[in-house]
């Protein structure tokens, strides 16, 4: 996970500075950031999948078996947060092809 976190990290500081120049390479980050947003929600999944089964198996409250579940999986929400945010560059990156294409 904290290979595909430093990889989406750097895509967007690289995206923000502009540093991109041309429209090819931001198409290659593109791609780059989207199969990056993908391996992510896969981890997103499994956290998920393991958060439910604790929270569900816990035998007190549900209350108390949603903050044990929290408390063993806080990728689950730091997941949720990021790939938020890494769509929505996505689809700034996005609108900015097509701005783009349409100058052209």
């Amino acid at each position: 996970m904290v290979e595909i976190l430093k990889k989406i990290s750097d895509l967007i500081d690289t995206y923000n500075s502009g540093a991109w120049q041309s429209v090819e390479n931001l198409r290659i980050m593109l791609r780059e950031l989207s199969n990056n947003y993908y391996y992510l929600t896969k981890i997103n999944i499994e956290a998920f999948n393991e958060h439910n089964a604790v929270q569900y198996k816990h035998k007190g409250s549900v209350a108390a078996g949603i903050i044990l579940a929290n408390e063993q999986f806080p990728e689950l929400r730091i997941t949720r947060k990021i790939l938020y945010a890494t769509s929505k560059v996505i689809d700034a990156m996005r609108s900015e092809l097509s701005i783009i294409k349409t100058e052209n």
